[in-house]
């Protein structure tokens, strides 16, 4: 309890603003939606995120939601994840999703800022635990970058995200990509997969990139075959659909161009299209979640059913609700 009144009172005040949104959708229905981590100490995870510079966003599933400009952070136990690594989740370097990409506004004030520091009010801890004392950031782990306007932060989870400065950026932060690592054969594979399926598209004058709205997808080439993000805390990724309609066309769409599914598609609450990329990850297709921002944005017919497949009227008939 007094782990989430510290997370309560971290995120009060904190507004969820009006930049806080989703790009409009594509051809396809989609934009980006969220990435969801599965790391070993949640709260932790949670408030690293936070300090950050994300926003609790509304709690409307069993994942705690951080919102920042364009992406929701989703965050679960890791019991739920990594039960095939005795429920220790491995951080994303050296899996096919290696690292993240955010810009920041002000990339000299974030850095100190995330730096936390160490407070000479409570006790130091022992040198053999590699951190002098208690620092005041939540685990975060922060190192430059090989240019002046590149930063590289682990979160606890061992989340990598490399930071860029862009002094143009009308927020503090934002994101801004998802890096792949394949073998030079699945390169070509690769990109035409996320074209075909998700309707992503190059993005003139970068290399082995490809844009969903919100944010970019770009890959780069490794000699050695990159692990599946299963069991790691950086799982997998999402894109949003808005509607349930939006979310059926998509499914029926996909389906007639052969994909291949994580799980079957669903209609509950949120809805669910899981889809196996077949180089290491699946890709989430969710309905609505720019709920998770602003309650007005939930569109009426998203919860259609809950997630045990029951409507509205038959669990007042059960007497679950009231």
């Amino acid at each position: 309890m007094k782990k989430l009144l510290l997370i309560l009172s971290l995120a009060a005040g904190q507004a969820i603003n009006a930049w806080a949104q989703f790009a409009p959708v594509n051809d396809a229905g989609l934009a980006w939606g969220h990435l969801h981590l599965y790391p070993k100490d949640r709260n932790k995870e949670v408030l690293a995120w936070i300090s950050m510079g994300g926003s609790l966003g509304f709690n409307l599933s069993s994942n705690t939601p951080v919102v920042f400009p364009g992406l929701l952070i989703l965050i679960n136990e890791a019991s739920v994840s990594s039960s095939k690594t005795g429920g220790v989740p491995l951080g994303s370097e050296g899996s096919m999703i290696d690292h993240v990409t955010f810009k920041a506004r002000d990339l000299a004030s974030s850095t100190r800022r995330w730096r936390g520091f160490v407070t000479w009010w409570l006790p130091l801890r022992s040198a053999e635990s590699g951190n002098a004392g208690l620092q005041g950031n939540w685990g975060l782990d922060v190192k430059p970058g090989s240019r002046p306007d590149q930063a590289w932060i682990t979160t606890p989870g061992g989340v990598k995200i490399e930071v860029i400065e862009d002094k143009s950026l009308k927020v503090p932060l934002a994101f801004e990509a998802v890096h792949y690592y394949v073998v030079q054969s699945d390169l070509p594979k690769i990109q035409e997969y996320y074209s075909k399926m998700f309707g992503a598209r190059p993005v003139a004058g970068e290399t082995n990139t490809l844009y969903m709205p919100g944010g970019k997808l770009v890959f780069h080439v490794t000699a050695t075959p990159p692990a599946p993000t299963f069991g790691r805390t950086l799982e997998h990724i999402g894109f949003n659909a808005d509607t349930a309609d939006a979310l059926k066309k998509f499914t029926a769409n996909v389906t007639v161009k052969g994909a291949k599914f994580y799980r079957p598609p669903r209609n509950s609450a949120f809805g669910q299209t899981a889809l196996l990329d077949g180089f290491g990850t699946f890709i989430e297709v969710n309905k609505g979640q720019r709920g998770y921002y602003d309650l007005g944005l939930i569109e009426p017919n998203t919860y259609l059913v809950n997630e045990s497949g029951i409507t509205e009227q038959q669990a007042r008939d059960k007497g679950l609700i009231h």
